[in-house]
């Protein structure tokens, strides 16, 4: 049974610059996103692993019998995730600031896992895996791409990083792919940022803390990030109206 737990972003500080000219857009979608404690429905498994997985489960699915295929191995990848690969792409997604979804990463790991499940070695297990999971994301970010350069149309089941795309930039859902592949585009200090700040909810001055920047340094990066993102995000005929706006640091 799936449950889902409501995650909401901490209030930090006033997210005003401190120069009296109006507000962009940018800053009140920072504001938005930040100060009013948007709850972004997301998957309890997101954030945590209910399970904890024995070293014998763990041994067992390191060591397929030698007449074993991908499918007679993955069953026992999925049953209790004795290798924690749901907790390594939820780990991955963090640490790599990516707007993937997290049961997508999941299932494209388990298959890569399984197909070459005869490559890992005991005493490397873990390196392997992580490898694993930073492949499978390379490879759906490059499918994204793809089918965004080639105009294929968003899958009709609902994406569940459209939440925080409605809720923190007011993208509409059937934009979340393209803004995904503008976002994954940018540096990944630059989606650090953001993802700190939008994402995890954290304080502005304790970004700018930990970076060794200033607080107007680290909104001056977030502005730019979501002015991309929010330009990404418009339809084709508003988005001609701005030529000199860039939407993405580099072409698919």
């Amino acid at each position: 049974m799936n449950h889902r737990s409501t995650v909401f972003a901490r209030k930090g500080e006033t997210l005003e610059a401190p120069t009296p000219s109006p507000k962009c857009a940018a800053d009140n979608r920072i504001e938005s996103a930040h100060e009013s404690a948007i709850p972004i429905a997301v998957p309890a498994r997101l954030t945590m692993c209910p399970f904890e997985p024995n070293n014998n489960q763990r041994f067992n699915a390191l060591r397929p019998d030698s007449d074993e295929g991908a499918r007679d191995v993955l069953p026992r990848l999925v049953e209790g995730d004795p290798l924690e690969l749901l907790s390594r792409c939820a780990e991955h997604l963090a640490r790599e600031a990516l707007l993937l979804d997290l049961s997508r990463l999941h299932a494209r790991s388990l298959a890569l896992v399984a197909r070459r499940i005869e490559e890992v070695a005991a005493e490397d297990s873990d390196y392997w895996l992580n490898d694993r999971v930073d492949e499978a994301a390379s490879q759906l970010i490059h499918e994204e791409q793809f089918e965004e350069r080639l105009g294929f149309p968003p899958p009709r089941a609902e994406d569940p990083r459209s939440s925080l795309l409605v809720g923190a930039l007011g993208i509409e859902p059937a934009l979340t792919r393209g803004v995904s592949v503008s976002f994954h585009h940018m540096s990944r200090e630059d989606r650090l940022t953001f993802w700190r700040a939008v994402v995890a909810g954290e304080p502005i001055a304790g970004i700018a803390e930990d970076d060794g920047d200033t607080r107007e340094g680290v909104l001056e990066s977030l502005r730019g990030v979501i002015r991309t993102m929010s330009l990404s995000g418009l339809p084709e005929d508003r988005h001609q109206k701005n030529p000199h706006s860039k939407t993405e640091r580099d072409t698919p």
